[in-house]
């Protein structure tokens, strides 16, 4: 049974670009790979209870026949997905990373707007990996009991990559690197 409860591990790096069969998709093989990787980086500190995972709900049209008073077709778009979550510790790097700018390893500075897209990964309590394989992220300065936090909104996109999906969930049995 999934539960999703509460977010133990979150991870973010550049989007996926490719998977390795087109007939089914992401794996958690892949995944494991992302996660090994020294480019992925660890988020270490989620400020309290700031994680949600959001689905708003559909927007749906009805059409009704003027001759009868029923309902004869609809229309319906997806609601949509978000994880959201603020950082409560972090460095300049990871403010650059996904809220823009330029940064040292002493400074950040503000920068023109440019879109922001990574892949980020979450791990609930429960062992349930949610994947955003090409997330938009926006992220701001937030006030977090009585320090600036940095809250990032993701929301999946279209990854543009034949078998790849905009989202993806896995049970931590599946995300192993295969062995040989």
């Amino acid at each position: 049974m999934i539960t999703a409860v509460e977010i133990e591990e979150l991870y973010y790096s550049d989007p996926i670009a490719t998977v390795a069969n087109k007939a089914t998709g992401l794996t958690g093989a892949e995944i494991a790979a992302i996660l090994k990787d020294a480019k992925t980086k660890q988020v270490k500190n989620v400020h309290g209870d700031t994680f949600q995972y959001e689905e708003s709900e559909a927007n749906v049209s009805r059409y009704k026949n003027a001759l009868n008073g029923e309902y004869y077709r609809e229309t319906s778009e997806p609601g949509e997905v978000k994880l959201n979550f603020t950082i409560g510790e972090y460095d300049y790097a990871t403010k650059a990373d996904l809220q823009g700018g330029t940064a040292t390893d002493k400074s950040w500075e503000r920068g023109k707007y440019k879109p922001i897209h990574k892949c980020i990964i979450g791990k609930t309590k429960d062992g349930v990996y949610v994947v955003f394989p090409k997330a938009a992220i926006n992220g701001r300065g937030a006030n977090t009991d009585k320090a600036i936090g940095l809250a990032v909104s993701a929301s999946p996109l279209s990854t543009g990559v034949d078998g790849l999906a905009s989202e993806k969930w896995f049970d931590e049995s599946e995300v192993v690197v295969p062995e040989g």
